[in-house]
Parts: C-alpha cells; structure tokens; sequence
C-alpha cells in the first residue's frame, strides 16, 4: 500500500477466479472520504500485453480529481479467447458493488472506461450490462451495468477488418468466417440502444492503428439512441492519452462529471465548457502493443459465447 497526493493506492486485491488464476485489481482512493464516484479503467495491449499498472498514471489523476479508480487485469488472447476478458471486466464492475463500500465505492455511480483494448471492453461492458451469456459466476445477483464509458483510441467493430487477419483471429478463437458469432458479440458497434448509457469516445486523427472514422461511427450510432461525446485530438496518433495526458484527464474529468457528478473538490476550478478537440502532440502510450491493433495468441478458454 503506497500513499501520494492522490491518496491511497491498494494493490493485488483478488476479485475472479479463473481456471488458470486468480485475476486482481488496484484500487485508487482519493483524498476525499467516499461514497465517491468510480471509474474501472481497463488497460490497452492489444489483448496479448499489458497489465493493470500500465494507466497508472491517469488512474492517479483521475483519483486526484475526486474519483475512486480501480484498475483490473483480464485474461489475455494466449490465456482464453472471448469472451473471457468481457467477463473478467464485467466481474470487476460487479465487485464495485459487492465489495466497494470498504474502498469509497458508490455503486450508484459506476462508470467503465479504457484505452485501446481497454476501450473495446469498456464500451462492451456498457452495452451488454447483465447479458447472461456474458456474465461471472462470481456475483451472483450484482449488476454489470454502469452510468457511463469512455473510450481512449478503442476498437469499436471487428467486422472493419479484413478477412483472416490474424490478429482478430487469434482472440476471438478463429476468423470472421468461422466465428462470425465473435465478431458481432466483441463489437460494440451495433450493439448499442436506447440504454447505452451515456458515452466519451475520444480519438486521434492521426491514429494510423485504429483510423478515426470508426470511432466517429461508434459516437454517432451512440448518440442517435442515446447520448455521446465526440472528442477528436488533432495530430494524435494511437498513443495520445500519454502525450496528450492531461487533455485526456480534462475530457475525461468534465465528461464524467456531468454523467456521475459531485466528484469536484471545493477547492478545485470548474470547468464547464464545451467538449472539443484540440491540437495536441502525438505520441506511444506504451502499452507493448505499438503498431499493432488487436491480440494474438492461442485460444485455452472454454466460456461460451452469446447471450443466453
């Protein structure tokens, strides 16, 4: 346990059991005493790398601007194929409301958000919240739903890519033509309706990874059924959320206030204004991934797929 100006951080704190491992989380507790807001804030890595240290740093701002944040591992592609890290990020929401009240946690004002693969998860835990098929034994009785997402540079719809790229192949078990079950179920995109909660997608349009346009689609089909922001970082590459580290916080922040509220200290400035983009510079995230859009590795999972 370690202690900043962002408070107390609480580390290796179990909260899934998998058949190979038991899967933990840090926890990022502001100064303030709770029931505070929260954001599960998922890791990038192309769904073969990184780990639950990897957004410390934002996970430390953001718990500096008022919020509880815990940061879980997931099941990477050479462990388990998907479903499995849908699950694992569902079962780490569903622990906020189980076991959060020791850390701050208002279970009433959860939200998810991630960078890269870990934006993928977030807006797939905020579009199928409680969907059986997708859901931990862990909690039984708990919600998976959540009051808002963000998205940091996510991948919103698998279906975008080319036939048997290997990449997707290898964490959804197999290519589009022989799961194409996979390719629907792990993309946001076209899953959304009137009860996507309200979502941030913030992106690069420098991104050469994960081109902007399908990003831009996912916040529109958002926002034609319910509410979305669209924040474009202009010159921002895939790895614009360290360079471009406190826009990403600024956005980020003011988006969720309006969503969860009352994070704000007294002490700190408002800040109000309209959500845009902005010139910033480009730059890595480092999340071991770098030029490279999606997982690879081989498929051991046996959790089914769809919504039962």
């Amino acid at each position: 346990m370690t202690t900043d100006t962002s408070g107390t951080v609480r580390s290796e704190i179990a909260f899934h059991e998998t058949p190979a491992r038991t899967l933990r989380l840090d926890v990022y507790e502001p100064r303030e005493s709770g029931p505070r807001p929260t954001v599960v804030l998922f890791h990038g890595g192309a769904f073969r790398s990184g780990g639950k240290t990897q957004l410390a740093e934002q996970a430390r701002a953001l718990a500096d601007a008022g919020y509880v944040v815990v940061t879980p591992e997931y099941r990477l592609a050479d462990e388990a194929t998907f479903p499995a890290a849908l699950i694992d990020a569902k079962a780490a929401v569903e622990w906020c409301r189980v076991e959060g009240a020791e850390y701050g946690i208002d279970p009433g004002r959860l939200a998810a958000a991630g960078y890269s693969a870990g934006a993928n998860l977030a807006a797939l835990v905020s579009v199928t919240a409680d969907e059986p098929g997708f859901e931990p034994e862990a909690y039984p009785g708990a919600s998976s739903s959540v009051a808002a997402a963000v998205g940091w540079a996510g991948i919103y719809d698998f279906r975008a890519f080319d036939e048997g790229h290997q990449i997707s192949a290898d964490y959804l078990g197999g290519t589009r033509e022989d799961v194409p079950e996979a390719y629907d179920f792990a993309s946001p995109m076209g899953q959304t309706d009137v009860g996507t909660p309200p979502t941030l997608v913030v992106h690069g349009d420098a991104d050469e990874v994960l081109p902007i346009e399908q990003a831009r689609r996912y916040a529109d089909a958002v926002d034609a059924l319910s509410t979305a922001a669209f924040v474009v970082i202009e010159g921002g590459d895939h790895g614009f959320p360290d360079d471009a580290f406190d826009r990403t916080i600024e956005e980020t922040d003011q988006f969720l206030t309006t969503q969860l509220g009352g994070q704000r200290d007294d002490g700190r400035p408002p800040n109000d204004g309209p959500l845009d983009g902005g010139p910033l510079e480009d730059g890595a995230l480092g999340d071991g991934a770098a030029g490279e859009s999606l997982g690879t590795g081989q498929p051991t999972d046996g959790d089914g797929i769809g919504r039962q």
